[in-house]
């Protein structure tokens, strides 16, 4: 390994200032399609960003990683959990969620480093699959995980309650069944999805 090349151990409470920068930084890029979040860089939203990595550190069913640089440098993170790969399996997987590497560090090799990381976690715990979450307009995420070996499993979509009730609302005012018209029904596939 060169003297450059990332390393990624586990974080600690003396890293709640970086990964807090980290998380606010990913949290920005998710703005956008999370309504009625508090605003990124307030108080309130870098408090509960803070409580929410300190209960991750405090729960030994979460591993929460950095990725360094020379001298220590944040360049990234990622928090390992295990759960089924998929609702109706009970295959266990390892989860690696709310993975950033700052826009600053990418192309870094700070990004392989926390899926060797990830790989290593579920070696660890004899797990066979690792399951990543990837902001869908995330291209460059997307792409780098692709090229990683990851398919899609599923694709999750979130909106506000508020908003799909006007919207339920709309198409009850409507033609009663405005929703369904709007595309061709496609056949649904129930094989296995391992």
């Amino acid at each position: 390994m060169r003297r450059s090349d990332p390393l990624t151990r586990p974080a600690g409470e003396s890293d709640l200032p970086a990964m807090v920068a980290l998380a606010e930084e990913l949290r920005e890029a998710l703005l956008p399609s999370v309504e009625g979040s508090a605003r990124p860089g307030s108080a309130t939203a870098r408090t509960a960003l803070e409580q929410r990595l300190r209960e991750a550190l405090d729960d030994d069913d979460r591993h929460l990683v950095l990725v360094v640089g020379e001298a220590d440098e944040p360049l990234g993170m990622a928090l390992f959990t295990v759960s089924s790969a998929n609702a109706l399996l009970d295959a266990p997987a390892l989860h690696m969620s709310h993975a950033i590497v700052a826009d600053r560090h990418k192309r870094r090799g700070a990004g392989k480093a926390l899926v060797a990381a990830a790989a290593a976690h579920a070696e660890q715990r004899g797990l066979d699959q690792l399951v990543v979450s990837v902001r869908p307009g995330s291209r460059d995420a997307n792409r780098f995980f692709a090229r990683l070996g990851f398919a899609p499993l599923a694709v999750r979509r979130t909106a506000p309650v508020s908003s799909v009730r006007r919207r339920l609302a709309q198409a009850e005012r409507g033609t009663g069944d405005a929703l369904a018209r709007r595309r061709p029904r496609r056949p649904v596939d129930l094989g296995s999805h391992s």
